[in-house]
């Protein structure tokens, strides 16, 4: 038995006419589209993609209500992310929302602020058996957490974690290689001649790699590890002292590790003398919508969290079915615009 249904209008169509359309054989096209084909069957993922396509463009979608009824368990995947209004959570919600819908299954967001809002995430997804979940691992170091993640897993639900250093066995983790980022605006500041280089913000991993591309050159960088906004006066004046003196021909070279933070040092500076991208070089971090917008336009790290949700979404569908899955380290790719 094969877990899709026709529509009414395609009520007559049956595995002999996708076979037909496929070209593969009836026996194929039915261990294709069956999620729990025999053991000794063997269908390539390409063949069987090539099938399922075929069957849900004649009007065949799968029932996912019941084939994970006969499992025990809802096919509902449960999604947490940080409580951040932002066109990086936007686009990761995007690209998740994608694969699930065209793979018919019912998505549940939540997002997160503290322990108590994972607490009931994780309970209600444990409570309604939702078929799996995916989600940022920030609070699953805590005793708590863990133990909850435990059980939902032990009861059978999936997990597919984001931007982890945790390991957990059978858990695959999609994240960015936030070290190449850091690694790739040095490099660009050592490019443009800079002659002295902050960074400004904490980020540890990008943070560490900026100071060691730089180190390897026999470059230093003044970190401003807090964001020197939110310091007053007092933060800026560092900022500023420290870029005083630099010339077109010695630019000063500043790293920040988020495009927010990036935004700002063009505002403030934008009263001074100093200009953005002669004087000043300024890489952000995130390349967010309205980078590419403003005047300079800023140079910033570019972060594929479209395909981080579509890749994480496809992973885990993959061990709902118990398909083996590895995690995957995506690259950020600099995007050269008027600030360096």
């Amino acid at each position: 038995m094969n877990d899709f249904s026709p529509s009414e209008t395609n009520a007559a169509l049956h595995l002999k006419e996708i076979a037909r359309k496929t070209g593969f054989s009836i026996s194929s096209v039915s261990r294709a589209l069956n999620s729990y084909p025999d053991k000794n069957s063997h269908i390539s993922e390409k063949t069987r993609q090539k099938i399922v396509e075929s069957a849900r463009k004649t009007g065949f979608r799968r029932n996912r209500a019941a084939e994970f009824m006969r499992r025990g368990s809802q096919p509902t995947i449960g999604v947490f992310v940080p409580t951040v209004s932002s066109s990086l959570t936007a686009d990761l919600i995007l690209g998740i929302s994608e694969v699930l819908t065209e793979e018919d299954f019912p998505v549940q967001i939540g997002s997160f602020q503290s322990k108590d809002d994972f607490h009931h995430f994780i309970s209600r997804n444990t409570a309604l058996s939702h078929a799996g979940i995916i989600t940022y691992p920030l609070l699953i170091s805590n005793d708590q957490v863990r133990e909850e993640m435990k059980a939902y897993r032990h009861g059978g639900g999936k997990v597919v974690l984001l931007n982890s250093t945790l390991h957990m066995e059978g858990v695959p983790v999609v994240s960015m290689d936030e070290s190449l980022g850091g690694r790739l605006a040095a490099e660009r500041l050592l490019e443009r001649s800079c002659e002295r280089f902050a960074v400004l913000g904490e980020y540890e991993t990008r943070n560490t790699s900026f100071l060691e591309t730089l180190e390897a050159r026999g470059k230093t960088a003044k970190a401003i590890p807090k964001d020197p906004f939110e310091e007053g006066p007092e933060g800026l004046a560092e900022v500023v002292e420290f870029c005083r003196g630099a010339t077109e021909s010695q630019p000063a070279g500043v790293f920040a590790v988020t495009d927010d933070l990036a935004l700002r040092v063009i505002r403030e500076f934008a009263a001074t003398p100093l200009r953005i991208g002669r004087e000043i070089l300024l890489i952000g971090y995130d390349d967010l919508e309205l980078t590419s917008l403003m005047t300079p336009a800023l140079t910033t790290l570019h972060q594929p969290m479209r395909e981080k949700g579509r890749l994480a979404a496809r992973k885990l569908i993959n061990i709902l079915y118990n398909r083996p899955e590895t995690s995957t380290i995506l690259q950020p790719r600099l995007v050269i615009r008027d600030t360096a």
